[in-house]
């Protein structure tokens, strides 16, 4: 290979390092996060806020619908559902599939049924027991809900955040980006490929340029000592 040629291609080696650098640096950074997601324990950590939000589209798939409760004393509040999730107060939603059939208070507990499976929790909506449905209850028709308990659901609904796992492994595969971050993935592998190949060219040619070198000089001098 000419000299002029290994300038340039030294050039382009040079050129697709750094560019690809940043992509190396964030695949490098995932993907140790990834390897030790169970250690860390990043399938039970979630990760909000408005970018995750617009990413992920963290919007039900029905509006909310819920049944009103009243207590001993009169006190009424709403058991609300949305997307499989109950919410009661300011506690965890709890996962609970559809439909809801019915709620209302026992004793010092709520209780919610969907017909298979029964809730307790207490009046902030702490989860207390759940069970196979055995005791009776009577059938409610859910309706919607107040448009500010309403609001405040869907906010904290959002809110709720995605798995740091599964939003680590989408930024890896560039799936966090959309289409664009996918094909940027691919691009990055390529010019990771290309760095290696043009990497071990250089290192091959300059080899054999300083094995011809050697011998040339060896050459040399045994004609010099021939004389």
């Amino acid at each position: 290979m000419s000299p002029k040629t290994s300038r340039t291609l030294f050039r382009w080696h040079r050129r697709i390092g750094i560019t690809s650098a940043l992509f190396v640096l964030i695949l490098s950074i995932t993907g140790l996060l990834l390897m030790f997601s169970t250690s860390l324990d990043l399938d039970q950590k979630t990760w909000g806020g408005g970018l995750v939000k617009s990413v992920y589209n963290l919007e039900p798939e029905s509006a909310p619908v819920g049944l009103p409760i009243v207590d001993a004393q009169g006190k009424q509040q709403w058991v609300v559902f949305v997307d499989d999730l109950i919410y009661i107060g300011e506690a965890d939603p709890i996962p609970l599939e559809q439909p809801l059939l019915s709620a209302g208070w026992r004793g010092e507990f709520i209780f919610i049924t969907n017909g298979e499976e029964d809730i307790l929790t207490l009046e902030d909506g702490t989860l207390v027991e759940r069970s196979q449905t055995s005791a009776t209850f009577e059938a409610m028709q859910t309706r919607p809900v107040p448009e500010n308990i309403e609001e405040k659901v869907l906010d904290r609904f959002a809110g709720r955040g995605m798995p740091a796992s599964r939003i680590l492994l989408d930024i890896h595969t560039g799936r966090f980006f959309g289409k664009i971050g996918t094909w940027l993935m691919g691009l990055a592998s390529i010019l990771l490929i290309l760095l290696s190949v043009t990497g071990i060219y250089m290192w091959t040619t300059t080899d054999v340029r300083r094995a011809r070198r050697e011998k040339m000089k060896k050459e040399l001098a045994k004609l010099k000592g021939g004389e």
